[in-house]
């Protein structure tokens, strides 16, 4: 009976050990603060908060969509990303396709997926968001 007991209690230890969070497996957050046309459109810096386990590092692509007459104006990036467990402020660019609509100021949806990897391996984070362009 005894060995029954310790074997029970080692496994519900080791099957707490694989389920608490490690660093990597905490959840990251992007938050888009700011889109700033640049070139008259042709490209578009955008500001994100970003909140991820310390240590890290990587990127995330940015994806633009805009309305633009009867089409839709496209642009694609990518931000890099650097991680100190709080939330800190990340900037990158987006161009607009060669041949595509340029952006222009008001509403733009703008998502992407994030990927910040570390010692104790990755993390992966989508985000989607509305935003106001501006100049």
């Amino acid at each position: 009976m005894r060995r029954i007991t310790t074997t029970i209690a080692l496994l519900g230890l080791s099957l707490f050990a694989l389920l608490t969070p490690s660093p990597a497996s905490a959840a990251s957050t992007i938050e888009v603060t700011s889109a700033t046309l640049v070139a008259k459109g042709v490209a578009l810096d955008i500001t994100l908060t970003v909140t991820c386990p310390a240590g890290m590092s990587g990127g995330t692509e940015l994806i633009i969509r805009q309305r633009s007459g009867n089409t839709v104006a496209y642009a694609s990036g990518w931000a890099p990303l650097s991680c100190a467990g709080e939330p800190r402020t990340a900037t990158g660019r987006a161009w607009v396709s060669e041949g595509g609509r340029v952006l222009h100021n008001g509403e733009a949806l703008i998502g992407g997926n994030a990927e910040v990897c570390g010692d104790n391996g990755c993390d992966y984070a989508n985000f989607e968001q509305t935003i106001r362009i501006t100049r």
